[in-house]
């Protein structure tokens, strides 16, 4: 699989532009994605970098499958009107290419099934750099990982360091009011990873109403 990621930067951060983006992607680009060759796998909203900052993933089969959805929606009239709009609404964007991190399982359409019925609303990017010469037991320890573990996707940069992991985890989408001690369960699972990636970065995410994992 190939993920298309895509993050904008709203042309006003308030909520009332996020609701306009929203109600302009489920006119535009919730119907097209099938149309056009490319599978919506989430739509995700956070202030990290900017107020109600969007962040959305699309799914395609391999690099032809991606290559085949560009040259379609250069000849898509809808298309032409969904990117003239994106200038209106998100004038700052930027896209890159992910892959899935080789030899770890994902779970991605589970999750996605499993949130149409009961809504997670909440997910965690974890940016991890790998120190050098561990992938391989880093990639170990995470296809080790049991299935009911909260880490639904490993995914890496096509492109860029080749260090780079980003863990995507169901988290609640309101964040803890006081502070829990940690399980010894993941207690033991942060030793490991820590042994092998000293630092991370976690990104809170908020599932948008168009977005397939709830």
């Amino acid at each position: 699989m190939i993920y298309l990621e895509e993050t904008f930067n709203l042309k006003q951060a308030s909520w009332e532009a996020l609701d306009n983006f929203i109600d302009f992607s489920r006119q535009y680009l919730v119907p097209l994605c099938p149309k056009l060759g490319a599978k919506l796998i989430a739509a995700w909203s956070s202030d990290e970098e900017w107020f109600c900052q969007v962040k959305q993933v699309m799914a395609f089969e391999d690099m032809d499958a991606l290559k085949s959805f560009r040259i379609s929606c250069s000849q898509s009239k809808a298309w032409g009107e969904y990117a003239a709009g994106l200038e209106e609404h998100a004038p700052v964007r930027r896209s890159r290419l992910l892959k899935p991190l080789e030899g770890v399982p994902q779970f991605i359409d589970e999750t996605i099934a499993e949130s149409a019925k009961s809504p997670n609303h909440g997910y965690l990017h974890a940016i991890l750099e790998v120190d050098t010469g561990k992938m391989e037991t880093f990639r170990t320890g995470l296809a080790s990982r049991p299935k009911e573990s909260p880490i639904i996707a490993c995914w890496q940069p096509v492109s860029g360091s080749p260090n780079e992991v980003i863990d995507i985890w169901k988290s609640p989408a309101a964040p803890k009011t006081a502070y829990e001690p940690a399980t010894e369960e993941m207690r033991q699972f942060f030793r490991m990873v820590r042994d092998m990636a000293p630092k991370e970065r976690a990104i809170r995410m908020v599932s948008l109403p168009y977005s397939p994992l709830k």
